[in-house]
Formats: structure tokens, sequence, C-alpha cells
């Protein structure tokens, strides 16, 4: 009865989750990251290998501390990637990503071929985006499991939940970042050796190599926690446990090294540049967890909650891991050169070990559930996460950083207000650009003017106009696809339509989550 329970419940968070995230998505790509990614994907769905193309960057940049970067730098390239050994230009990220898109840009092509009025690089770029709204709901429903085996069920719903919603992961839900598969997998794993599947724990670590290089640092204290725990518990099959999970996982580093050896021939040249670890530690750990502009617990204060739990489970060896990846991926990237992870919404880079953070909070959240002043306590370190992450998903936060360099004297004085002032905060901007985006959409005027921009009549965007007439639209009005759609003309009462089943079903699910909770007396506590 207990594990229909749970299939149940993690059924329901699923559904809600994926429903809450499909009505507040852009369905657009947010990032150079993430178009080159989809670049990567589009030529392996269309039979061009691995290779992209790519437009040239034709004036100086600044680099990962607003350090003027001269155009000669990226050799005629845009800085997503290299010139290979074969003369054609690679994308510098991991293949994970695109790979595991592969399926939903082939489904946005077979869409193009249907519906004539779209343009094929919008249906794919639409279809890639609801990638990772799968995933991240995927990764709060394997939190989920993985809080039940110490919480109950409520509490572990409770966690799934704040996690999803309270967290960074809603606005990369939303975007083209690796990030969340790696969250998916680190998870899958950590699962997988609970359940003594070791073989499935060895292919998810290797996938997650697959997808970020750097997750190396994460799937080696996994691994040795698995074998640890096989050797106190049954020594005599140490040997067998290892090769299975490690074989996997090998492969993974070695399909990762020989992609390098495809793209650049070197196993060692992955194609990213002025890759360093200088970054004094304690001004990369302020700047991850405290700043700002990037800070862990600024733009997550819930997980206060896990940090203050953690004790309390330290009993148990998950804590341990917890503990060890936590730390493992704080300090390798606190001295990152590029800690910062460029834009996105809060400490990106920090997303794989968010959920893990949290987990203990259910340590803390039914203590301070039975006081009043804990409660209110509660409610406000939930409640403003959750303010923090609708107006992540809100407005594109490109615009604000656009404001904030507009007004600096140089790119290092824009780093240091958007990373360091609170008044430059991207929290503070986001409600600003919100408002303004708000007004623009509500001025008949300016309603036309956009649209004046972005028709397919323009020149510059005969190729695939609605691609670039959203990226238009992305600075000026909601980042929801309801709004671009409704720019590009659709029918309002066809877009109203297929938001209100969305918001059906995210709020059926969510009462029948309850109902569900509430019909098996389920209360807040430790699981069996």
């Amino acid at each position: 009865m207990t594990a229909m329970n749970e299939c149940k419940m993690a059924r329901y968070i699923f559904i809600l989750l994926l429903a809450l995230y499909l009505l507040s998505a852009s369905l657009r790509i947010d990032s150079g990251d993430g178009e080159t990614m989809y670049r990567v994907t589009y030529s392996l769905v269309t039979g061009q290998g691995l290779a992209i193309p790519m437009e040239p960057r034709m004036t100086d940049t600044f680099g990962a501390w607003g350090e003027v970067e001269p155009v000669e730098l990226f050799e005629g390239g845009d800085g997503y990637g290299l010139w290979g050994a074969d003369g054609r230009y690679y994308a510098k990220y991991g293949l994970g990503w695109s790979l595991a898109a592969a399926p939903l840009c082939a489904l946005g092509r077979a869409l193009a071929s249907l519906l004539p009025g779209a343009t094929e690089g919008f249906l794919t770029r639409a279809a890639v985006m609801l990638l990772n709204p799968l995933l991240t709901a995927g990764a709060a429903v394997l939190l989920f499991y993985l809080a039940r085996r110490i919480y109950s069920i409520s509490l572990a719903v409770t966690l799934a939940l704040l996690y999803g919603l309270g967290t960074i992961a809603w606005y990369y839900a939303e975007s083209a970042f690796s990030e969340p598969l790696a969250t998916l997998l680190l998870l899958g794993a950590i699962y997988a050796v609970e359940c003594d599947h070791l073989p499935a724990a060895g292919v998810m670590l290797g996938g997650m190599i697959l997808t970020r290089q750097m997750a190396l640092l994460l799937a080696l204290p996994v691994a040795a926690w698995a074998l640890i725990r096989v050797w106190l518990d049954r020594p005599d099959r140490l040997f067998r446990s290892a090769t299975v999970l490690l074989i996997p996982l090998a492969f993974g580093q070695l399909a990762t090294l020989g992609y390098n050896v495809y793209r650049f021939g070197d196993p060692l040249e992955s194609g990213y540049r002025g890759v360093a670890w200088n970054t004094p530690l304690f001004l990369g750990l302020y700047s991850l967890l405290l700043s700002p502009g990037k800070g862990l617990f600024v733009f997550m204060p819930l997980l206060l909650l896990g940090v203050l739990g953690w004790p309390a489970l330290r009993r148990r060896d998950w804590a341990w891991l917890i503990l060890g990846l936590a730390l493992f991926h704080l300090v390798s990237h606190a001295l990152y050169r590029d800690w910062s992870g460029g834009g996105g919404w809060g400490p990106r880079l920090l997303l794989p070990i968010v959920p893990l953070v949290l987990l203990p909070a259910g340590e803390i959240i039914p203590r301070w559930q039975a006081r009043r002043i804990g409660r209110i306590f509660l409610v406000l370190l939930v409640a403003l996460s959750l303010f923090i992450q609708v107006l992540g998903v809100s407005v594109n936060w490109v615009r604000h950083l656009q404001r904030v360099l507009d007004e600096s004297a140089t790119p290092v004085e824009y780093f240091y207000r958007v990373h360091y002032h609170w008044s430059a905060s991207p929290i503070t901007g986001q409600v600003r650009s919100l408002t303004e985006a708000l007004t623009l959409v509500r001025d008949p005027a300016s309603r036309a003017a956009l649209a004046a921009l972005i028709g397919p009549e323009n020149g510059t965007f005969i190729k695939d106009w609605q691609s670039k007439a959203v990226g238009v639209l992305s600075f000026n009005v909601p980042d929801f696809w309801c709004v671009y759609l409704w720019f590009l003309g659709l029918p309002v009462g066809w877009l109203i339509g297929v938001a209100l089943v969305l918001f059906s079903v995210a709020a059926g699910t969510a009462l029948q989550l309850r109902r569900a909770l509430a019909g098996d007396g389920l209360q807040y506590g430790r699981g069996g």
C-alpha cells in the first residue's frame, strides 16, 4: 500500500510541476549556451554531424570579471566554441544535453512540415525547450523518493514541491542550460545506489560526466560512497560492485575524451578559453553564497532550513555524502574564474547540489511547524523564495543587466554593481523590469511599435523571422509563450484556452494531491 501511495504522489508531483512549468514557459532559448547546444542538436537530427554554424563576433566583448576581450581572441568564432581539427566549428559544451534534446528537435521538425505558417527554426527551438521542464519535474520526483527514505510521505512531497517552485530550479526548468540534466542524473544515481542498483548508478554518473566535464567532481564522491556502503555491508561483493559501477562511469569519461579528440584532436581540449581556478576562495564563497547578484541563500532563502537541519541528519551516511558533494562542488566553483556562470538567475552552476542542500530541511520543518513562531518563519522563508522565483520567470533578466550596463562607466563597474551592490541586484531589478514590460504591453502605441518591428516583411528576419521576433519581444514584454504567440498573430481565444487547460491540470492535480495526503491521514515526521 505504501508503494502505491508513493507512486501516486510521485505522479501528482510530476504532473503538477510540469503543468506549472509549461504554463510559465517562454519556449525561447534564453542564452548563447543554449543556442549553441541547440545547434549541435539540430546538426545531429539533420544528419550534419556535430559541427555547427555560427555568427562570428565582430566587436570586442568583456569577460568573466568585466575585462575587455578583444575580438581577435576568438579567431573568427563566436566565443561559444572553437575551430576543430578539420577546420569546422564545434561547440565547447558537453554532448549530453544535445543528445537528450534530439527527439524533441525531431518532433519540432515534424510539426514544421505540418504547420506551414510556422518556421522550422522557431518550432524546433520551442520543442527542445520542453526538455528542461521534463527534466526538472523528474528531478523533483527523484528528490521525493530520496526524501521518502528518511521522512513521511507528506514531508517528502513538501520537499519536492519546495525544490520545484521555491528554488532556482523553476527558472532553469524554463531555460536551455545543461544543469537540469546534470541534477536529474545526480539524484538518479544516488537513488539507484540506495536501491542497490549500481549498474544504473554508473550509467547515470557516466551520463552526467558526458553532460558536464566538471560533474566528475560529483560523480567520484557518489561512486566512493556507494563502494564504501558495499564494503561495510558485503565486502565479498566489493569487486563485482566496483566493476558494474565504475565501467559505465569510465565509459562516460572516455566518451567525453573521445568527443574532444573528434572535435579538436586533443583529449584534453574541450573548447573553453581562459579556464582558470584563480578566484580568491573567500571571495568566491561569498559571491556564490551571499552576494546580492548570485548568492545561494539570497535567491533561495529556504535553503537555510537545509543548513539548519543537517546536524540532525548527521547520524546517517547520507548527511556526509551531502556535505561532501556540497563542499566539492562549492569550493571548485568558488575558485573558478567564471564562478558567476555568466548571465542567468542566481548561482546557476550550483543547481546540481540545490536539492541535496534542501533535503535536510525535513529535520526542521516538523519542529517549526509545531510552534507558532516557527510557522511564521516557515511561511516567510517559503513565500520569499517563491516570490523570487516568480520574478525570475516573469521577465527576461537581460533587460535589467542591459540597464545596469548602460548606467555604468565600464564593463568592470557593471560587473561589480550587478554582483555586489544591492541596488543593482537582479532581484530588485526584475521588479522594475516587470513593471516596465507590463506597461509596454498595456499601451496600444507600444504594442503597435513592437508589432512593426517583428513582422516577416522585415528583411532582417526572412530566414527565421519568428525566432528573431521572439528575441526582440523578449526584451520588452513578459517572458511567457502566450504573450509571444499573441504578438505573432495566434488567436487570443486559442491561447487563453491552452493556458486554461494547463492551469486546470495544475489546479486539479494540486487538489488531488491534497486530498490524497489528507485521506491517508499522513503527518509530518520520519518515514519508515
